[in-house]
Order: structure tokens, then C-alpha cells, then sequence
């Protein structure tokens, strides 16, 4: 589930961006707050960035509202109430919004304590610098290289189907494939499915170039279960993201949740 990518992941590749970016909250001074209300601070290039949490007093407006997260927000972790539904204007990869989707994101976590993060919401255990679990939808445009690599030029863009996009990801990032690439039909689209586990001894060295497939916190043997799929006329990636050793309270939390989602027109 940990994906808090992310899942694909994808989005237009910044000509001139680092493979080798260091975190996601950009400098030593970054600190972000546990949900206990305790501060953990982050370290210098190349230690990962633990996200800042959103003031306790900041409620994150339910359903029927629309949600568009500025920037600052894309990188805070914002506590969800379960049983709520929540309406996310389609996000991009590394943009809060994905520039031309007319779609959004609905969805009821319940069963766990979530986080609004990123492109969707995570669980995070044992403690606040690694997710346990992860939910997150985007639609890509560009697909960047694996964490690590040069990014100075702009690598081939995938082609329009979703398989050739699940190719390309499975191609440029350091994944074993569980479940090889199949045709699915879910979240109201028609597209591919697969399962698979990064094997990357480097993952929480680099930044990943903007895919959230994984993130430098996620670090090792994160599992992503994706779904390519069309939906009106639009290419969405979702991603279920987790590890070896999250708990099946917290994988059926997820599941329960994951059912919820819907793509529904913004």
C-alpha cells in the first residue's frame, strides 16, 4: 500500500530536473509533526523529507466540496475523518492538479487513520517518517526515468494506451513483477492492471523524478498494485501501495477504501 506515486506516477518530466533531488520538502530545515503532535526533523541531501502536518485546527472540507490542494498543501499530511467522503480535483504527478483532467476523485476512507498527502491518503505506521499504506490517483503526462539517473533530457514518451504506459513504468523503475500486465475493467474505465515490488537497495537515496510510484521514504520492497485505466476519454493511473509487513487490519482498511473510490466528472 505505500505508494503514499503514487503512483504512475507520472507527470510532465521538468527539463533539467535531478534524478538525485534529495526530499520531497526541499532543504535541512524542513520538520514535519508526528500525529502525536511531536516535530521529526529531516536531514540534509539525500535523507528523507518527513511531511509537514496541517494544523490541528485545519479541518479538510468534506464532500460535495471540491478540494484543489495548493502546492504547499500537495507536501502537508492532513488528517481525514473515516467515514467521510472527500472530493480531490484529479491530480497531476508532481502538480497538485492535473492540467487538463475534468475529472475528480471520490473517495471514503474508513477503518484506519488517514492522511491527505500527496496524490491521495496514506496510513502511516510505525511512525510518521514511513508509510504503511498508500491510495493515490494521478493522470500523467510525462513518464520521467527511475530515481538516481540523469534527467537532463527527456526520455520517450509512452505511447496513448494504458499498456503502453504500465510498460514503461515497469521499464524504467527497478520493479519485480508480481502480476504480469492484464486487461481490467475498474473505476468506471477500461484499461490494464498489474502487481509488483520495487527492488531498489538505493530507493530512499534518491528522489524518483516526480513519479509517486515510490517515494524516498518508502525506501525497499514497497508493493504497488496499479490500475491503468481510461476514463472518459482520460488516462488514469491509481495506485495501491504497501509493504511486506503492514498488517491485515490495515490492508483491509485500504481494500474497504480502494472499493470507495469513483472518477467522477469535476
Amino acid at each position: 500500500m505505500a505508494g503514499r506515486a503514487i503512483v504512475g506516477l507520472v507527470l510532465g518530466l521538468v527539463v533539467g530536473l535531478s534524478g538525485c533531488t534529495g526530499s520531497p520538502g526541499g532543504g535541512a530545515d524542513d520538520t514535519g509533526a508526528r500525529p502525536d503532535g511531536s516535530v521529526a526533523a529531516t536531514g540534509g541531501a539525500g535523507v528523507p523529507a518527513v511531511p509537514r502536518t496541517a494544523p490541528p485546527s485545519e479541518v479538510v472540507p468534506e464532500s460535495p466540496h471540491l478540494l484543489t490542494r495548493d502546492a504547499y498543501a500537495f507536501r502537508t499530511a492532513s488528517a481525514l475523518r473515516s467515514g467521510a467522503t472527500y472530493r480531490l480535483r484529479m491530480p497531476g504527478n508532481l502538480t497538485p492538479a492535473a492540467p487538463r483532467s475534468g475529472l475528480a476523485v471520490e473517495l471514503t476512507p474508513t477503518g484506519a487513520t488517514w492522511w491527505l498527502f500527496e496524490q491521495g491518503i496514506v496510513v502511516q505506521a510505525p511512525s510518521f517518517v514511513k508509510e504503511d499504506a498508500g491510495i493515490r490517483v494521478m493522470e500523467p503526462d510525462g513518464l520521467p526515468y527511475g530515481p538516481c539517473q540523469a534527467q537532463s533530457s527527456a526520455p520517450p514518451e509512452p505511447g496513448p494506451s494504458p499498456a503502453d504506459l504500465a510498460r514503461e513504468i515497469l521499464s524504467r523503475y527497478p520493479f519485480t513483477v508480481i502480476d504480469p500486465i492484464t486487461p481490467t475493467t475498474r473505476f468506471g474505465g477500461s484499461g490494464v492492471h498489474l502487481t509488483a515490488q520495487l527492488d531498489d537497495p538505493d530507493a530512499s537515496l534518491c528522489d524518483n523524478g516526480g513519479v509517486m510510484t515510490y517515494r524516498p521514504m518508502a525506501a525497499q520492497h514497497q508493493r504497488v498494485e496499479l490500475w491503468v485505466v481510461v476514463v472518459h476519454g482520460e488516462r488514469v493511473v491509481v495506485e495501491r501501495s504497501w509493504f511486506p509487513d503492514t498488517s491485515q487490519k490495515v490492508l483491509a482498511a485500504q481494500q474497504r477504501t480502494l472499493d470507495s473510490l469513483r472518477l467522477v466528472p469535476a
